[in-house]
């Protein structure tokens, strides 16, 4: 006896959700792609990124023909950040080095389009258990290497640091300042986990993978190595906002005193002594004064750079050539002869990278999608995280550009900031759906 054929809606809606998942992998394996790749730093790891990110966007506008609409919750985020990678192809389109601007458009598209989709995709509980594991195992991929790094076993066809790998750990980057920034993220995910979820099978790994973070950090000698530290505590302020919001104003406000605390402590020389004696402790051997002298000879050239084209920049990629039409000659100051005297790969501050590259067209669009992503974020563990996360990657953009110069922590950065959602209850085109994808209301 023969069977009628499978009523259209069924089979469209089987087909939507194959659509879906395959570019939810897609956009994991660019989650996972991103650090491992040596930080997509390198040409063929930032062409790989490139790739994979846009084959992650490609297949999520096939997903959303096949289901006929397009599932974006937030829109004040969703329309921001389009407008930014609008402005960034134009900008490149028009930089002076037109090929590394676009190269640089790519990424920017890779990366924000990801968390786009993501933002577009991840709306169960199953899925979002998805991009949470990829997060969780790229970790642990990472902080592997640097601890077999440690006992001397390089990675074949990775670029290693003035050939020392043994001393400073880097583990899939090149440089450890850019291996610590990418921990910022492992750091915030793992405590946010453990403070969100019941002990069960998965606690002790995911305890392994927090320490393994921090020791792996001490050793890479980098401004970011307090940050990292910081993002392991700021989930304790999240989740008192999640259970007790009286709590969590609390903690912010005591977290805020405590800064400017700080603040005003390494104002005075005997607060920077201090702070030098406890740095050298943690692993970090410059000094408070040779990192804010540093800081600043390479600030200039930010500034330089924005005086001379303050509304649209440079384009994007261009900082590696424009910087060094702002550099003074050579001196015998110690501090500035570091910056004038050598390349300088970036403006080692978000701030100023983007400001200078896409001006402040750029630069209020990127605000704008980044503040907009706190809209409607819902209390997800990747929505936590990502809470956790921003005003970590604030702090560091003042002395770093971990957000605007890193492929390979760019891209997990902003899918947890900006691709984070409510899970939404299940509609008739989802089903008939397997168990995992019926999971919406599973506890976080």
């Amino acid at each position: 006896m023969t069977h009628p054929p499978a009523p259209p809606t069924t089979f469209r809606s089987r087909a939507a959700r194959t659509a879906e998942w395959t570019a939810l992998l897609a956009a994991c394996l660019t989650i996972t792609w991103g650090p491992l790749a040596q930080g997509s730093a390198f040409g063929w790891g930032f062409s790989g990124l490139i790739l994979l990110g846009s084959v992650t966007v490609a297949l999520t506008l096939l997903a959303t023909g096949v289901r006929g609409r397009l599932d974006l919750p937030n829109p004040v985020m969703t329309l921001s950040a389009l407008a930014f990678l609008a402005w960034v192809w134009i900008s490149g389109n028009g930089a002076p080095d037109r090929l590394e601007g676009l190269r640089w458009a790519g990424i920017w598209t890779a990366t924000l389009g990801t968390a786009l989709c993501v933002h577009a995709l991840a709306r169960t509980h199953a899925r979002q258990q998805t991009v949470l594991s990829t997060f969780l195992l790229t970790g642990g991929a990472a902080v592997t290497l640097a601890l077999m790094q440690q006992q001397g076993h390089l990675i074949p066809g990775f670029t290693y640091l003035n050939g020392v790998p043994d001393q400073i750990l880097t583990g899939p980057y090149f440089h450890p300042s850019h291996y610590s920034g990418y921990l910022i993220t492992v750091a915030a995910l793992t405590s946010t986990v453990l403070l969100n979820t019941r002990p069960s099978w998965h606690t002790l790994p995911v305890l392994a993978l927090a320490a393994g973070a921090q020791y792996t950090n001490l050793f890479t000698d980098g401004s970011s190595i307090p940050a990292v530290m910081l993002a392991a505590g700021v989930p304790v302020i999240v989740w008192a906002w999640k259970h007790r919001p009286w709590a969590g104003g609390t903690l912010s406000a005591a977290a805020l005193a405590a800064a400017t605390w700080v603040v005003m402590t390494l104002a005075t020389p005997a607060g920077q002594a201090q702070f030098d004696t406890y740095s050298k402790q943690i692993g970090i051997n410059q000094s408070f004064e040779t990192f804010i002298e540093v800081r600043k000879a390479i600030h200039r050239f930010g500034t330089a750079l924005i005086d001379a084209q303050p509304i649209t920049g440079t384009g994007p990629g261009q900082w590696s050539t424009e910087f060094q039409t702002v550099r003074a000659p050579v001196t015998d100051h110690p501090f500035r002869r570091f910056a004038d005297g050598q390349y300088v790969n970036y403006a080692h501050s978000d701030y100023l990278m983007v400001a200078v590259e896409l001006g402040l067209i750029g630069a209020a669009l990127l605000s704008l999608t980044l503040l907009g992503s706190l809209i409607g974020r819902g209390w997800t563990t990747l929505a936590l995280t990502g809470t956790a996360l921003l005003p970590v990657y604030l702090f560091t953009g003042l002395y770093d550009s971990h957000l605007s110069a890193i492929p390979g922590t760019m891209i997990g950065a902003y899918v947890l900031i900006i691709g984070a959602r409510r899970r939404q209850p299940i509609t008739q085109s989802d089903r008939p759906g397997t168990p995992a994808d019926t999971q919406v209301n599973a506890p976080t």
